[in-house]
């Protein structure tokens, strides 16, 4: 990785972030947030929703947990309709 993503901005203190994004400042770290304003500074950014993010694991453990027969079990364990669990066992969402 360049030299330029690990060299601290110097002087710069939370109270230099703008106050629409010192939450982010606050709850990632100065020093991250930094390191995303070199990495991304100028740039729309998007991060899923830990929804989107938790659904990946939980089709990983479905598929994981499929014993080749266990569609009922699954979707009620999951809280999902036999169709989605079919879907993600073969290779859907």
């Amino acid at each position: 990785m360049n030299t330029l993503y690990h060299t601290p901005l110097r002087g710069v203190t939370l109270e230099d972030i703008p106050e629409e994004y010192r939450d982010i400042a606050e709850t990632v770290g100065l020093e991250a947030y930094l390191t995303l304003s070199v990495l991304c500074g100028g740039q729309n950014l998007y991060i899923p929703k830990r929804e989107a993010l938790e659904r990946q694991a939980r089709n990983r453990a479905i598929r994981a947990q499929f014993n080749g027969g266990n569609y009922r079990a699954l979707a009620t364990q999951y809280r999902l309709s036999e169709r989605q669990i079919r879907k993600i066992v073969h290779g859907g969402s």
